[in-house]
């Protein structure tokens, strides 16, 4: 196998970059650069030159010997000055060397993968730590990363099997009659796990939304201030607001950390009787849009709430605009000026309040379609497993359990799929 390099820091100029260097032949490293050689896990400063014994840079050096490293093979660090030329001295030295070459996406960490440091949902979470935006992201891939999700899946495994070595001990002895009793005790332990399942799978729609952001959509008549509320709420101008009706005519997406929650704020077109053939996709796009939401604030400068039928499950918010000029004493309604700055915070919080009120109770989130496949798979597995006398069928039970244990057991291990592998590591950045 290569010994694979790449930067682990930023691309552009800064005062420290690490280039870090994973494989068998990292040992040959201090050859290489004409240096001396360290010691394990200590920084140790050296002059590295190349090959005509140039000098390159004065750089610290930290040599971590296998197998408690990032991947789980010899690994060394430069920590050099951030000058782009340094690093592409180094990178010149490297490639000349046979069996080095430059890691793909996500290498390192696959490799940690396939040497036992680090199962797939704990890599994923890693994946997402790198990319979290917001308080609520960074929790949730924390807790995935230190094997929340691993230990559940692994929980889940363990059951399973548990069940199919009983299975397989009343194959063996096909010719007693397994009492109803343990028949009712095999089937309420199926039952137990299947309601886990269901549970998670329930929940999944909550850790989508944590990755990729909560979408909320405004809408209402043209000018009841739409756009005028996202840019308040961004604190951007990604809407224009002018005093003229039908300037939005598209939905703009604004995305915001909105008090640890991502999430999407939609502005769309607003909502009338259109004559011209943009204004009507427009307005209908708006709708779409709304029924796919997870917040709906409906906003009227009057006392007019009126809107097309929406087969959204969303929750709706009324929101009565330039309520400086007048306000709608209702509990359900929310007055706001964001001319003046009234009832912004009171809006805030209601929005902020129901997205924590999606919060599972359940520590187990599934973050990836692929998840929530084999989650689905195993059901389907399960209650076809329920149907099934095990004093007749034992065979089709005991395979049916084979199916969930490996279905589950893919969710943290994949071992035999290289393109499922390949897929979910290339969408890692360079270095990791």
């Amino acid at each position: 196998m290569d010994t694979i390099f790449s930067s682990a820091s930023n691309a552009q100029k800064s005062a420290i970059k690490i280039i870090r260097v994973s494989g068998f032949e990292v040992k040959n490293i201090p050859n290489i650069f004409s240096f001396k050689p360290t010691q394990p896990r200590i920084a140790s400063l050296r002059k590295i030159h190349d090959l005509n014994k140039n000098i390159i840079d004065i750089a610290l050096i930290i040599y971590y010997p296998a197998p408690k490293t990032v991947t789980g093979e010899d690994v060394l660090e430069f920590h050099i000055h951030g000058s782009r030329i340094i690093e592409k001295k180094i990178y010149h030295v490297l490639t000349k060397m046979k069996k080095f070459r430059i890691a793909a996406r996500g290498e390192f960490t696959k490799r940690a993968f396939l040497n036992g440091i680090l199962d797939l949902t704990q890599a994923e979470g890693l994946n997402d730590i790198i990319n979290s935006e917001t308080e609520k992201q960074l929790t949730m891939s924390m807790s995935q990363y230190e094997g929340a999700l691993s230990s559940k899946i692994g929980l889940w495994r363990h059951q399973i099997i548990s069940l199919l070595s009983k299975l397989e001990a009343l194959i063996d002895f096909s010719d007693e009659e397994l009492p109803i009793k343990l028949q009712e005790i095999f089937k309420q332990n199926v039952l137990e796990i299947l309601d886990e399942m269901k549970n998670a799978l329930k929940n999944s729609n909550y850790g989508e939304r944590i990755r990729n952001g909560f979408v909320i959509t405004l809408i209402g008549r043209p000018n009841v201030g739409k756009s005028t509320l996202v840019n308040y709420l961004s604190k951007k101008t990604a809407s224009i607001v002018t005093e003229e009706e039908g300037t939005t005519r598209d939905i703009i997406e604004v995305v915001m950390d909105f008090e640890g929650f991502p999430v999407i704020l939609n502005d769309t077109a607003g909502i009338r009787s259109a004559k011209s053939e943009v204004e009507k996709i427009g307005i209908k796009r708006a709708l779409e849009r709304a029924e796919t939401s997870d917040l709906i604030l409906i906003l009227s400068d009057n006392k007019d709430f009126s809107h097309p039928e929406l087969k959204s499950k969303g929750k709706k918010i009324l929101v009565h605009t330039k309520s400086d000029l007048g306000t709608i004493p209702k509990k359900n309604i929310f007055n706001i000026s964001v001319k003046e700055n009234i009832g912004i915070d009171e809006l805030s919080k209601a929005i902020g309040n129901h997205l924590k009120s999606l919060m599972p109770k359940e520590d187990l989130i599934l973050t990836r379609e692929r998840h929530i496949v084999a989650v689905r798979k195993s059901i389907d597995a399960l209650n076809d497993l329920l149907k099934f006398d095990l004093n007749i069928s034992p065979e089709l039970a005991s395979e049916n359990l084979r199916i969930v244990a490996k279905e589950i057991g893919n969710i943290t291990n994949i071992i035999d799929v290289e393109e499922i592998l390949d897929d979910i590591f290339s969408s890692f950045c360079i270095g990791k």
